[in-house]
């Protein structure tokens, strides 16, 4: 369903984390869009509230003062007197020391992590509640505990990241981009970033992890591709499993991953035995379990 306003058919699409509010053409045709407005769906962006507004200007008026954002046009070329630009985009830091001391703080945080998934197994019950754990863990660094300011806006926010946009977007997206798990943004680029640039994640974090528990081989080798696909500059897989027996193909890509991405693995089998990999390992590891494929509980650490 559409609506009009002021002679322009308006969709609005609603999806599990964010809508899009749709502005056709002159054409009025149904995917080539002049603008494409992106909120958080807990805006909750109505048909009834679009047709309320009195011309497309109150209309972007409208969505601006939402934290709508316009990614410009879609499905077709743009409009006359409106060239289609590629977004900026603040590139990866890596050419100084921060960027090798912050490898060396996440890479001890992502051990720290799989240590205490050895010892306590089912401390979390799902992936994300991993994710809250690891981000906490780096967040109370010395070295990520701190604001950082974005450009001159007067705000600041912080190093570490959790759901920050790809860099690219993959081709099984269509075109739009998922989210990585966690990235830390570093000083440097925040102080030559815009609100909107930060505000839709316009930089490329040079630091980014992903995780995945209890999942099979499919998902650890998309969350390969991922990092691969956006060129990320140091990449982390950290790939968690519960009363899971041998995966040859997941232990290979463990071990053997490509350029620029380095691994971490856990694995309870469902004889008790763990299989594990810290960062800087090379080789799988084995240690013997308690009954029921996990390990005796132990101090929280």
């Amino acid at each position: 369903m559409a609506v009009v306003v002021q002679g322009r058919m308006v969709h609005v699409r609603t999806g599990p984390k964010t809508q899009t509010v749709n502005i056709c053409t002159e054409a009025n045709r149904k995917g080539i869009y002049e603008s494409v407005y992106e909120l958080d769906v807990r805006e909750k962006v109505t048909d009834d509230q679009v047709a309320r507004r009195s011309d497309l200007a109150d209309l972007r008026a409208w969505l601006e003062s939402l934290g709508g954002f316009d990614r410009g046009p879609r499905g077709g070329e743009p409009p006359a007197g409106r060239p289609k630009l590629e977004p900026r985009l603040i590139g990866a830091d890596v050419d100084d020391e921060w960027f090798d001391n912050a490898r060396r703080v996440v890479e001890v945080a992502i051990d720290s992590l799989v240590l205490e998934f050895i010892d306590l197994p089912y401390l979390h019950r799902v992936e994300h509640s991993l994710h809250a754990r690891l981000y906490g863990i780096l967040a109370a660094h010395p070295m990520f505990a701190h604001l950082l300011p974005i450009g001159d806006t007067g705000y600041s926010t912080q190093p570490v990241h959790k759901e920050w946009p790809e860099t690219t977007a993959r081709e099984s997206k269509d075109g739009r981009r998922g989210n990585f798990d966690l990235a830390i943004l570093s000083r440097r680029q925040l102080e030559s970033a815009t609100l909107d640039d930060f505000r839709e994640g316009r930089i490329a974090a040079a630091i980014v992890i992903e995780m995945g528990l209890d999942y099979r081989f499919d998902h650890l080798r998309q969350d390969h591709d991922k990092l691969i696909n956006s060129k990320v500059s140091a990449g982390y897989l950290v790939d968690l499993l519960r009363n899971r027996p041998a995966d040859e193909r997941t232990e290979q890509l463990i071990l053997n991953p490509s350029a620029n991405v380095r691994t971490a693995y856990a694995r309870h089998a469902p004889t008790g035995e763990c299989v594990y990999k810290t960062v800087g390992a090379a080789a799988l590891q084995r240690r013997a379990g308690g009954d029921g494929g996990g390990m005796r509980p132990g101090p929280r650490r």
